[in-house]
């Protein structure tokens, strides 16, 4: 029992609401001792009460079973042969939630890749639906790994002390440099960045770039670290990856300034209507991708852990439709399925449609309302 409640304690963190860095970002406050979210009004993230957040706790973890897929989930074992080939497009592999394998311009990198039994502080907490596609010995050699924030679901500690005796490049925000010290990661293979702060690495420019969101690993540090949402720019293609964020006006800002996109990887997922400024619904993400003027949509953030109240589907059922009704190109692979950006043989097909279903969330999905944002619904 007092296992349980201090790991509730460790969780309450994302959800209530000193290590300054030695850089004075326009988007650290000096006065709070915290990283922030610009404009100022944008600092209201998941202010919830304490009886608010138990109640959410009591949800998550009681009624997950109804959330969760009930069969495993389709997956694809790679061909790392077909991968590494050389090629003028990027390709991706998508490994459940935001963890991807990108082959760009030769250069491999790995993006917020969590390979551990668990999202939390506790391996009973926030565990994956299934076992990754590969394991991390399977992984072709890393080139560089790029983290968005320090949430459990994004940087994994067994992922990063796999890598920190490596000749891997780690590239993060302010602040997350210090995580991976701790692990093990020598410090001339760590780079970190504010936004709008760019660095060429591995052949491969790294922008940092503005998201709504908070940070955080226990109870004590919340928004001591930055958070930020990525350009990846090699020879040929230039990718935009959002980390987490809630909607807002820096994406038509970055498309403005960065754009255009070959491919958005736009997290949909694990949101809900009591935190709407740090997560975006799937229409909101549709809506950035439009924003920052990407040609085409990847959707993660999904699909391996339960973080939410909704059922596991409902993200990508309700992106898929509207992307379908509207003419939007976007890529749905299964786990492990390689993905070759070059060729316009891909099909999407709607795979979590056959999963089983709780009757519960069956009910809940039949009565999702299509909110089209003004500007797809033109």
């Amino acid at each position: 029992m007092i296992q349980y409640l201090l790991a509730v304690l460790l969780l309450l963190v994302p959800l209530l609401g000193e290590c300054m860095p030695a850089q004075k970002p326009t988007n650290y406050s000096i006065e709070a001792g915290e990283f922030v979210n610009l404009p100022a009004k944008d600092n209201k993230v998941n202010k919830m009460g304490f009886m608010e957040t138990l109640s959410i706790l009591k949800k998550v973890f009681l009624e997950k079973s109804t959330r969760a897929p009930q069969a495993k989930l389709p997956e694809i074992k790679p061909d790392m042969n077909e991968f590494l080939k050389p090629s003028d497009f990027v390709k991706f592999i998508w490994f459940g939630h935001s963890t991807l394998l990108l082959n760009l311009d030769g250069r491999i990198l790995l993006i917020d890749p969590v390979f551990g039994k668990s999202a939390s502080p506790f391996d009973f907490l926030v565990t994956r639906f299934q076992p990754p596609v590969l394991k991390l010995e399977e992984l072709p050699n890393i080139d560089a790994i790029l983290i968005s924030h320090d949430h459990y679901d994004h940087l994994d500690k067994t992922t990063v002390k796999y890598f920190a005796e490596k000749n891997v490049e780690f590239i993060v925000p302010l602040g997350v440099g210090d995580h991976l010290l701790e692990w093990g990661v020598k410090p001339i293979r760590i780079v970190e960045l504010n936004w709008g702060e760019s660095i060429s690495q591995v052949g491969i420019k790294f922008t940092a770039t503005p998201a709504r969101h908070f940070s955080g690993r226990g109870l004590f540090d919340r928004n001591k670290t930055l958070w930020a949402s990525w350009v990846i720019q090699g020879k040929h293609d230039k990718l935009f990856y959002s980390g987490d964020s809630g909607y807002g006006d820096h994406f038509k800002e970055i498309g403005k300034r960065y754009g255009p996109f070959d491919i958005a990887f736009m997290e949909n997922g694990q949101y809900n209507e009591r935190w709407p400024d740090v997560h975006m619904q799937p229409e909101e993400s549709l809506q950035a991708m439009v924003d920052v003027d990407a040609k085409a949509l990847v959707p993660v953030h999904w699909g391996m852990f339960d973080l939410s109240l909704h059922h596991w589907s409902e993200p990508i059922k309700r992106t898929y439709q509207i992307a379908k009704a509207w003419d939007i190109p976007i890529f749905t692979p299964k786990f492990g399925e390689v993905v070759d950006t070059g060729k316009p043989t891909y099909v999407n097909t709607p795979w979590w449609e056959p999963i089983p279903t709780a009757t519960t969330t069956q009910a809940q999905d039949q009565k999702l309302g299509m909110k089209l944002v003004p500007e797809l619904a033109k």
